[in-house]
């Protein structure tokens, strides 16, 4: 074969290989960075163009040099060959097969060729051949050839103008290449590089065809649909491109990402190429080494809003239909928050690009105000609705929705924008007007906001009767519309569940910020322009409706309901779920239709109790529930019938019942609303009693649910009172159901069988929410997602919530205040979410404790309706009808039912009963009233309470079944007697038991207040359980109690109903007290449950100190009845042996320790028992006696009470009682009590009067045996120092007490026995101490004589002895003093008359003996000084001038008794003659009332027979008790300071003194001046002055105490009493007088504010408070009372109203209880002045101690007056010089010498 021509030319360049340089490496390749770079092939001359078509015409071997040679050559040749010659070699180059190389070569072949200026247009047939190049299969979009070959297609068609019979296929040619560039787009595989290349592809292709499609001229050769096919092209990619998810979706613009990009390593062309530079658009730059990574989507929108815009003026309205929903979609893909509407421009920066989401609202805002707006508007109506076939159109549905959801809100916001700035520039331009007129502020308002206000496109408003509508429905239509099934029929998965979940709820999100943002225009409005009109309330609120109404498909994982949290909307799970909650939660003054209640009323059972509690409130606010709403029945039959809303939700059923309460208030007195509302609630009732009957579980119940019953009790008693014809149909109708209820038996909480169980407080299940916490997905399903389904939920305690009282609320609106809600932020009801590395719940979110909730149920609730109807009908004036008070009387009757032991009733409603009729009195007259603040003024109840467990734990304990602990706060606590310094409640050790002796603790905690002990045993703070229990029962009562039932306590005592009729039975209507009485026997015989025995018995003692409520034959009866099941009960142990369940710890003997109170106080009734069952009591307290520290307290305090009222019994068995008492006496916590007991019985002599000898050792033993114990615990008292000291002090005066009742022959044989007990109380000290050195002298004065303790001036000494006597002028006396032993004994004489004085002062007393020396002759008449007084003196000796009336008293007294010894006895200056001295007149007759007025000396007031055995003389004169060895007798030598001494010693007194004041408070008084002004009292007060002590005048007294009265500023007389051991002045208020210069009675209180001790006599008929006298010695009140209050004036003097009066006592803090008064006591009015004087004799004791150790702060001594005069005895001897002693040592004989000399002492 010859080689081919150009072979052999030499002048043509070397041709190249075509496998080594025509083929670039592939892309994956050529972006390698280890690819080698082939260097590009050096410049050669370029051939001649005829040259190279020749070397590239086929069948020639295409050459990639030559073909870009002849690009090169062709781009400025002339003249330029034919086209077809062209034509083959293009055909060859731009093949499909053809390298990539070659194409790119041919495209800038034929480009450069048309780009010439002398290139000629084609013919069609050409134009057609050359077109085809491009044609065919579409080659894959390469980085190298799409340049050139778009370049060659537009140079072609002359940039698309010459396209004529191309039209078409030239379209679907760039489409096809743009597809080609976008679809790899959406791969993360294509390197940056290529990315960037493919969107600058894009964007150039897409722009030429705009261009084109732009050209009237070629639009007018293309049908309509290819047009329109274009926009559906762009369509497809936008629809492609949102198929990826978006992370930023406004990156192009708002956001971008700039990612800096190298230049791309693609196979470098050759130099002659024009593809790179000769490509140039105005729009299209080259990309520089920054790019901006765009989404698809966002290349994809920006092509369709571009091409839009071109077509927008020429599109049919017929494509609107395919426009319009994409336009949504891409709204909605690229939707972002929008902001708060505002009057100030929003608009972005002209420097910076607008997003697409604001160029699609822009085009969506052009089509709805251009001339197709009405066919936008149903395109965007149909959008709003789901419409998908199957599951897999469910995300362009949904996005289709949101967009146009998004849109109607995007101009809903421009017309609310509008209307923002119209008001913004009307309130700007509104303050100030120019000369002209016109407003002087339109200069400076900017035109922006005058172009928005009146915007040409203005729609007029949002138009909310149609798009109101629309969303309303569009919303509706997603909340009911389910994913449909998928292509093959398949169930969506959950996948696919959630996507449409989660879908959904951002159209309804979209949908509820709609409505946030017109809630925000109207926010902004002027208060008087701020409301909705009708029809955009109407818009408002039933798009809000609908979009609540989902809540309720919600579930939370655990199936339960979900809860929406109101009160801290940030809380919700989901976006929608927050916008939905903080909406929901606006203010309801908002006017919607709707209203706001309404819909939240709609999904109640979604909603947190707190939220649904405030529906009540804000429909009380808005008069929904008053009958100014012609609705309000029917929303209340809404509220009452819905139980979702009222079950499991306390808050609520509390905020609805209060309201109904306070509507129902003002109704009462309008029958024509109140009956039918009253017919509501007993609608209301039945339902819920049937509920709780079908479910057998009882309702929890609140405090309002009272309301419900009141209302119905109100009812009847309204409907009684009215009396209308039908209503005793209809009143027999409400009392059957009522007691149907109260009579059913309630399903009460479980017991505790002994498990160990916490109840953790958290959310009810049926209300319990998903986390509060915002959760990972935005999800919030009927199952919620996954993820939160495979969380924990954890349970958290409810926080405190600041919503305000519910009553404070309703209460103001409905009285017409403007209070509003507050915005609490409370705890979200939903339960946490525990999830890895969250920190642990706090404790203090988990309470585990056994505490028992609040707890109430119908039965309680129905008892309180009929308690509140028997009161009205029987306490309050509606008494005086006799048809009314018959009704009262039948439901008293129906409340002893319920009560009854067998009554089928729930303890509960037992118990309300008991409550109510435990606090029924009865005054004076017998007039029956209801008492509540007063209830336990005496603090007894709490006190009995408190030994049971049943008081008040302290703050955040829970109540445990063990007993509680009775502590020093109780009467504070429970509301007590507001007289009491400090309630007298036991301390717990006192009172507690003794785990040592097996009887388990009564739930009493070991710190006392007053104990300082630190020796006793430990009680445990909890009891185990018994093993013999089986199960115990929380408790359903405490104190402080809150009653189940509403009664106010009336001002008055019925006045018809009576608890007794004097005047005889069937005269007036008389509550059947007795059986009542009957069943509190059966009680107290049968109960088996501990609830309502324990009540019964800590309150029935209360209730029976009211006598006059227990009167008339039947009653005193019933009260034997009571005692003998009492009595019987604890001596057999049957009482409270039927009890099923017992408390932890406790067991019958608590029970029985309780009763022994109850019998304290039927001590009083002794008149309604005969004496067998007299008997029967004090044995009964007898066996007391072995029963826990707080039994025998209580039996002792009833033990000295009989011996006052029941003093046979108590003789009879008083032997046995001190028996028992010596066994535990050594319990030092009871010997105050024992002692008082002693010293009381020791004061009645017919109670000993037959006592043995063994008898009295008994009670000596009693009383010294704490005198061995305080000593040997004297550094360290197991109680405190003050009652220590008093208690030892006692003891010593119960000694001398029963020594003084021993008759004087039989003294003698106890002074050994009670000799050798006080040295055992001694032993182990060296001497014994003061008070039993005291005691051995107090012995040896009273053992062999009754002899007062100080001596009275008779006449006979004043006689004989007075040295100023001018009688015995001529006798001088003489006196000698010496100190023996403990005693001061002086001598003296007369010279010659041979009188002696002998004058013994002693500890215990002082004696005087009068005698005549018998060996002194006695010289008669006549004789040398003639003894002319001892016959005379001796004559006298029996006789006394003082009469019983009083002789002045003064500087008168000497000159009266001189005057009548003159009268009797001659004297110097005259001579009477001998002869008897004339007769005493009389005394007169006493007073009938204050009896004999005491004067002069003590003997003659005591009237006793004075026994005097000689040795009582031996032992005055004696050295006893030192008489252990030779007596050591001293004489003291007369001076001065020996006087002193002994006028001191004569100046302490031989017995204890005590002062008591006494006041009459008159009724109604209350005030201290008041009281003290009083001068007189009652007849019973007079009685009762009259049996307390004698009379006296304080005039001339001399041995009485008189207590610092003065008779010349203080009154005459006082009142005192005496013995041989102490005496009591009374300074009594009435008697002491008031003068006008003393307003304020100071003097009066000068003495009685003094006083430490105050006997208060109150007839006030109010509690006398402690501090009614304000004093700095505020220690202890004795308050003397009426037993019953009333009408009957104090003054009365009717025996019976006075028989018994209530002793109570009121201490200062501090002092520990010593008397035997307890809480109270009542006692006759005869035996009242000597218990009464006990009492203040002990309290005047104690609290001379108590004020000595300072308040029980300061251990110091307490010494008596006989304890002060030995201690003044030995400082006497003490003062002595030291004798001198016999210097000479004498033995023998001599040594007796000293003792011999006798002048040496005597």
């Amino acid at each position: 074969m010859p080689p081919h021509p150009q072979d052999t030319d030499s002048s043509r360049p070397a041709r190249p290989r075509s496998n080594t340089n025509s083929f670039p490496f592939s892309a994956w390749r050529r972006n390698r960075s280890d690819q080698l770079q082939t260097a590009p092939l050096p410049p050669s001359p370029s051939p001649a163009i005829q040259v190279l078509i020749d070397d590239l015409t086929p069948p020639a071997v295409p050459s990639l040099q030559y073909a870009r040679s002849l690009a090169s050559a062709l781009a400025a040749h002339s003249p330029l060959p034919r086209p077809s010659i062209l034509s083959p070699i293009l055909a060859s180059l731009c093949a499909v097969d053809s390298p990539p190389s070659l194409q790119v070569a041919g495209y800038d072949i034929l480009s450069a060729y048309w780009e010439n200026s002398e290139a000629t247009a084609l013919s069609t047939s050409d134009r057609l051949v050359f077109f085809s190049l491009f044609l065919g299969p579409t080659s894959t979009w390469t980085i190298d050839s799409w340049e050139p070959r778009f370049k060659a297609l537009r140079a072609f068609t002359r940039f698309g103008t010459e396209i004529v019979g191309i039209e078409l296929p030239f379209l679907n040619v760039l489409k096809g290449w743009i597809n080609s560039a976008f679809e790899a787009l959406g791969s993360d595989s294509i390197e940056r590089a290529e990315r960037a290349e493919r969107e600058r592809c894009i964007d150039i292709l897409a722009s030429f065809l705009t261009s084109v499609t732009g050209s009237q001229d070629v639009v007018a050769r293309i049908p309509e649909e290819e047009l329109a096919g274009v926009l559906q092209f762009y369509a497809s990619l936008v629809d492609y491109g949102m198929r990826f998810p978006s992370h930023h979706p406004q990156s192009p613009t708002s956001s971008p990402v700039i990612e800096t990009i190298p230049s791309p390593r693609v196979h470098r062309r050759h130099q002659s190429s024009v593809s790179v530079s000769s490509l140039a658009s105005p729009n299209i730059a080259s990309h520089s080494p920054s790019f901006i990574t765009k989404h698809p989507a966002d290349i994809a929108v920006n092509l369709y809003l571009n091409h839009l815009s071109s077509q927008l003026k020429i599109i049919s309205p017929s494509h609107l239909n395919d426009i319009l929903p994409l336009l949504f979609r891409a709204a909605a893909f690229y939707a972002t928050p929008l902001p708060r509407i505002t009057v100030m421009s929003t608009s972005s920066s002209t420097s910076k690009p607008a997003t697409n989401e604001e160029r699609i609202t822009e085009c969506l805002s052009a089509l709805y105000s251009g001339p197709y707006s009405s066919s936008c508007f149903l395109a965007l109506k149909r959008s709003l609705s789901p419409v998908m076939a199957k599951s897999d159109d469910a995300n362009s549905s949904i996005q289709r929705s949101l967009g146009a959801v998004r849109t109607l809100r995007v101009q809903i916001r421009k017309s609310l924008s509008t209307r923002l700035a119209r008001a913004y520039i009307s309130r700007d331009v509104a303050t100030s007007y120019t000369v002209s007129g016109a407003p002087a502020q339109m200069e400076v308002v900017e035109r922006e906001l005058i172009e928005r206000a009146w915007a040409k496109d203005d729609l007029g408003g949002w138009d909310a009767g149609r798009l109101g509508t629309v969303l309303a429905q569009g919303v509706e239509a997603w909340i009911k519309f389910e994913l449909p099934p998928g292509l093959n029929g398949e169930e969506p998965s959950e996948e696919a569940m959630d996507g449409f979940r989660s879908g959904r709820e951002k159209i309804l999100d979209e949908a509820a910020g709609t409505l946030k943002d017109v809630f925000q225009e109207l926010d902004a409005r002027d208060e008087e322009d701020a409301a909705l009109d009708e029809e955009e309330a109407s818009a408002v609120g039933a798009t809000l409706s609908k979009l609540a109404s989902y809540v309720t498909l919600l579930r939370n994982p655990n199936g339960s309901m979900f809860v929406l949290p109101l009160s801290q909307p940030s809380d919700a799970p989901s976006p929608f779920i927050r916008t939905l909650a903080s909406l929901l939660a606006r203010d309801h003054a908002t006017t919607l239709c709707p209203p706001l209640s309404a819909i939240l009323l709609s999904v109640a059972s979604n909603l947190t109790d707190e939220d649904t509690a405030k529906l009540p409130v804000l429909m009380t606010q808005e008069h929904d529930l008053s009958p100014t709403s012609p609705d309000w029945l029917s929303n209340w039959d809404s509220l009452l019938g819905e139980s979702t809303l009222l079950i499991g939700r306390p808050a609520t059923r509390e905020a609805v019942l209060t309201a109904l309460q306070l509507v129902h208030d003002p109704v009462k007195d309008m029958p024509r609303y109140r009956r039918p509302l009253a017919d509501l609630v007993l609608a209301f009732a039945r339902r819920e009693h049937v509920r709780e009957e079908d479910s057998a579980v009882a309702v929890a119940q609140g405090d309002t649910d009272d309301a419900v019953w009141l209302i119905l009790g109100d009812e009847v008693v309204a409907r009684q009172v009215e009396d209308q014809e039908g209503d005793g149909a209809a009143i027999t109708e409400y009392l059957e159901f009522i007691e149907q209820v109260a009579h059913s038996r309630a399903y009460d909480e479980p017991v505790d069988e002994e498990e160990d169980d916490t109840v953790s407080v958290a959310a009810s299940a049926d209300i319990s929410s998903p986390s509060s916490h915002p959760s990972t997905s935005t999800i919030v399903s009927p199952l919620l997602s996954r993820i939160q389904s495979d969380q924990i939920p954890g349970k958290v305690e409810k926080e405190p919530s600041n919503l305000p009282s519910v009553m404070s609320l309703l209460t103001s609106i409905t009285t017409g205040g403007n209070t509003a809600l507050s915005q609490s932020r409370s705890e979200s009801m939903q339960p946490q979410s525990v999830t890895i590395g969250s920190p642990a719940p706090n404790s203090d979110q988990i309470i585990q404790a056994k505490c028992k909730p609040k707890y109430k149920c119908s039965s309680v609730g129905a008892t309180s309706a009929l308690i509140s109807i028997f009161h009205q009908l029987a306490l309050t004036p509606l008494c005086r009808s006799e048809r009314n008070l018959q009704m009262a009387l039948s439901v008293f009757d129906k409340l002893l039912a319920i009560l009854k032991h067998e009554s089928q009733a729930s303890a509960r409603s037992r118990l309300a009963v008991l409550q109510f009729i435990m606090r029924l009195r009865a005054d004076r007259d017998h007039h029956l009233y209801y008492v509540e603040s007063q209830y336990d003024r005496d603090g007894l109840i709490a006190m009995l309470a408190g030994l049971v467990g049943r008081t008040e734990q302290q703050p955040g304990e829970g109540f445990s079944p063990t007993p509680g602990t009775g502590s020093e706060r109780l009467g504070e606590d429970f509301g007590g007697d507001p007289r009491k310094a400090r309630p007298r409640v036991p301390a717990p050790e006192r009172y507690g038991r003794r785990l040592s002796r097996g009887r388990g603790a009564v739930g009493l905690s070991n710190n006392s207040a007053t104990s300082r002990s630190g020796s006793r045993i430990p009680l445990p703070s909890a009891i185990s359980p018994s093993r013999h229990r089986t199960h115990v029962r929380y408790p359903i009562w405490a104190l402080p109690e809150e009653l189940p039932f509403d009664v106010c306590e009336m001002d008055s005592p019925s006045e018809t109903l009576i608890s007794y009729d004097p005047e005889g039975p069937d005269k007036r209507s008389v509550l059947p007290v007795s059986s009542y009485l009957r069943l509190v026997e059966e009680i107290l015989e049968k109960e088996t449950d501990w609830e309502i025995l324990s009540y019964l018995l800590c309150h029935l003692p209360a209730q029976l100190s009211n006598k006059h409520l227990f009167c008339g034959p039947k009653s005193r009866d019933a009260i034997a009845g009571i005692l003998k099941t009492i009595c019987t009960g604890i001596l057999n142990g049957g009482l409270a042996s039927t009890v099923e369940a017992w408390p932890s710890g406790l067991k019958t003997r608590d029970a029985q320790g309780l009763a022994y109170h109850t019998l304290s106080v039927l001590v009083s009734y002794r008149r309604c028992f005969d004496m067998q069952l007299r008997h029967l009591l004090v044995e009964v307290f007898q066996a007391g006696l072995n029963g826990h520290p707080s039994t025998i307290k209580c039996c002792l305090h009833a033990l000295t009470l009989s011996a006052f009222e029941l003093q046979p019994s108590m003789t009879k068995c008083l032997s046995r009682i001190l028996e028992k008492l010596s066994q535990i006496m050594s319990n030092p916590e009871m010997a105050v009590h024992i002692l008082g007991f002693l010293s009381v019985v020791g004061s009645l002599n017919a109670l000993h009067a037959n006592f043995t000898e063994a008898d009295f050792k008994m009670v000596f033993g009693v009383a010294l045996q704490y005198l061995q114990h305080h000593n040997q615990n004297k550094t360290s008292p197991t109680i405190s120092w003050a009652l220590s000291q008093h208690v030892r002090i006692l003891s010593f005066y119960i000694v001398y007490v029963w020594f003084l009742a021993i008759k004087i022959p039989d003294r003698p044989r106890h002074v050994k026995f009670i000799t050798r007990q006080l040295l055992l109380a001694n032993e182990g000290n060296q001497e014994v101490d003061e008070l039993t050195e005291v005691c051995f002298d107090w012995l040896a004065r009273y053992t062999y004589a009754s002899a007062d303790p100080r001596p009275s001036n008779s006449l006979l000494n004043d006689i004989v002895m007075n040295p100023n006597s001018t009688l015995a002028k001529n006798n001088e006396r003489s006196e000698k003093t010496w100190l023996i032993g403990n005693s001061v004994l002086t001598l003296r004489s007369l010279e010659r008359a041979g009188w002696v004085e002998v004058l013994s002062r002693r500890p215990s007393g002082f004696t005087k003996i009068l005698c005549r020396i018998e060996n002194v002759p006695l010289t008669n008449a006549g004789e040398v000084d003639p003894d002319l007084v001892s016959v005379t003196a001796s004559l006298l000796m029996d006789r006394d001038i003082s009469r019983p009336s009083g002789p002045p008293c003064g500087e008168d007294a000497v000159d009266v008794r001189q005057s009548d010894l003159s009268a009797i006895l001659p004297t110097d200056d005259e001579e009477t003659a001998n002869g008897d001295a004339p007769a005493e007149d009389p005394p007169p007759p006493p007073d009938p009332v204050t009896g004999y007025v005491w004067s002069g000396s003590a003997p003659s007031q005591r009237r006793k027979d004075v026994v005097v055995d000689p040795a009582f003389l031996v032992l005055q004169l004696s050295a006893y008790p030192d008489q252990r060895s030779a007596p050591d007798v001293r004489r003291l030598v007369s001076a001065p300071s020996l006087q002193k001494s002994l006028q001191g010693l004569d100046r302490i007194p031989v017995i204890d003194t005590h002062k008591v004041g006494i006041l009459y408070v008159a009724p109604g008084q209350t005030d201290e001046v008041d009281i003290l002004c009083n001068t007189h009292g009652s007849p019973a007060y007079t009685r009762f002055l009259e049996g307390l002590g004698r009379l006296i005048n304080l005039r001339g007294q001399v041995d009485v105490y008189a207590g610092g009265l003065n008779p010349d500023e203080d009154g005459e007389y006082a009142y005192a009493w005496w013995d041989d051991i102490g005496q009591i002045l009374y300074h009594t208020a009435t008697m002491m007088p008031t003068t006008p210069n003393d307003p304020l009675a100071t003097e009066k209180k000068r003495h009685i504010g003094n006083d430490y001790v105050r006997i208060v006599w109150n007839d006030s008929g109010r509690p006398y408070e402690f501090a009614t006298l304000t004093t700095q010695f505020q220690f202890v009140n004795i308050v003397v009372e009426p037993h019953s209050v009333g009408a009957i004036a104090a003054f009365s003097n009717n025996v019976h109203e006075i028989e018994y009066f209530k002793v109570t006592m009121q201490l200062a803090p501090r002092m520990a209880e010593f008397a035997p008064i307890g809480q109270f006591k009542l006692i006759s009015a005869e035996n009242l002045p000597f218990l009464v004087r006990q009492v203040s004799l002990l309290a005047d004791w104690f609290a001379s101690v108590f004020e000595k150790t300072q308040n029980d702060t300061v251990r110091v001594e307490m010494k008596t007056n006989w304890h002060a005069r030995l201690d003044a005895i030995r400082r006497l001897r003490n003062q002595l010089p030291e004798e001198e002693g016999n210097d000479s040592a004498s033995n023998g004989i001599m040594a007796q010498e000293r003792y011999r000399d006798f002048t040496h002492t005597f």
